[in-house]
């Protein structure tokens, strides 16, 4: 009979790094943010005061899966709380998963079974769940069954298809860019010592980080913006990951030097024959010179000499990703109530912008009694057949 067992401490999540790196590895639906390395580092930083929900699933000691939950408390309307059911890593995953290697239909049901029977969440928010794996497959399939469960669309995550040449991707670009890539190149040469670098040229890994730090945040002063690390959790956290992604060889850190200045900068992670771009960074002084775009060309040139497959500009939908993505992918998000006023409230406001706004504007909840729809006294998931699934 298979069961579901809970890690709620950081010292088990810890003692879990060799089971969760050989179960990833198994798992079909396998990328970068759902690695032990990530997420664990995600908790370190932002574990605090929140409850860590890992869901294991097994049966005779194999495991099936694991569900990379957190219970989250949030200050809701200024006097309310509301308690959320999360992926860990959220918000700074670009993508989120469960981590499947048996009987995956069998698992979901099992882990949604599990929460169900749980009182102590009001709304159930998977956010950033990639749109091609098994788990968002069940969750399309199931959700006409499951009265209060909801399927929306999620983030675009742009991304590049690498063909096996140079010469092959830059016929896909336009004419216009491929001329104004090679003139811009040709005037930063004519002036400076050009040099392309990783972190692996710099004396370590801190001092390569905080080269990119301090050029992310230039480009966003430039704007009048404070900057993603200005926040020095999101720099730890950052750093934390960078130190263990070198480890694994993971991390792909590329840097364009002007005499030996740096003055772009992209930081992206290596993973199974594919490339993550994750954040850029450059110095508004040589932007005459596109320097964002010189680099990453060289990192797509670099990408497809080492046979890399494909390089995920991540999600967003910034204008400069259309000048460089041939295919494109949406993220999907779950949501569903399971108790209170709050979550009826919360769920509604986030799916409707008028009643948002209103929301906002007078900071007070609607009450909507008649709309609760508790996931726990509806949607048991094993009244339900769903042997449509392949395992």
């Amino acid at each position: 009979m298979p069961k579901v067992a809970e890690v709620r401490n950081i010292r088990d999540f810890e003692n879990l790094e060799a089971v969760w790196d050989e179960l990833l590895r198994k798992s079909p639906d396998n990328d970068v943010f759902s690695s032990w390395e990530w997420l664990y580092s995600w908790w370190k930083i932002f574990g605090k005061g929140r409850v860590l929900r890992i869901l294991v699933a097994k049966e005779k000691g194999e495991i099936w899966g694991i569900a990379p939950l957190m219970l989250s408390k949030y200050k809701f309307l200024h006097f309310g709380k509301l308690h959320k059911l999360e992926f860990i890593g959220s918000p700074q995953s670009d993508y989120n998963n469960f981590i499947l290697v048996k009987k995956k239909t069998a698992c979901l049901r099992l882990f949604l079974n599990y929460l169900v029977s749980l009182s102590d969440w009001d709304y159930l928010e998977l956010k950033e769940l990639r749109s091609e794996t098994f788990a968002a497959n069940f969750f399309l399939k199931v959700r006409n069954k499951l009265s209060n469960l909801e399927c929306k669309p999620g983030s675009i995550c742009p991304y590049i298809s690498l063909p096996r040449s140079d010469e092959c991707f830059s016929k896909k670009l336009s004419r216009n860019m491929r001329r104004n890539l090679h003139k811009r190149m040709r005037r930063l040469r004519k002036n400076y010592r050009v040099e392309f670098k990783t972190h692996e040229d710099f004396n370590s890994i801190e001092k390569a980080m905080n080269i990119f730090f301090d050029l992310h945040q230039k480009r966003w002063r430039a704007k009048g913006k404070c900057g993603v690390f200005a926040n020095k959790a999101i720099r730890d956290f950052h750093m934390e990951v960078a130190k263990r992604f070198a480890k694994k060889g993971w991390l792909s850190l590329y840097f364009l030097t002007a005499n030996d200045k740096p003055i772009a900068a992209i930081y992206s992670f290596d993973y199974k024959n594919k490339k993550y771009g994750y954040l850029t960074g450059f110095d508004p002084a040589y932007r005459m010179y596109g320097v964002g775009s010189l680099l990453r060309l060289y990192v797509v040139e670099d990408s497809i000499r080492r046979g890399l497959k494909e390089y995920d500009l991540t999600r967003g939908n910034e204008p400069y990703k259309a000048d460089w993505a041939n295919a494109v992918r949406r993220n999907l998000e779950i949501r569903a109530v399971n108790k209170g006023i709050n979550a009826v409230t919360y769920h509604l406001a986030t799916k409707n912008d008028t009643l948002k706004f209103y929301l906002g504007k007078f900071g007070k909840p609607i009450v909507l009694d008649s709309l609760q729809f508790p996931l726990s006294k509806v949607s048991r998931v094993e009244n339900y057949h769903v042997e449509d699934f392949h395992q």
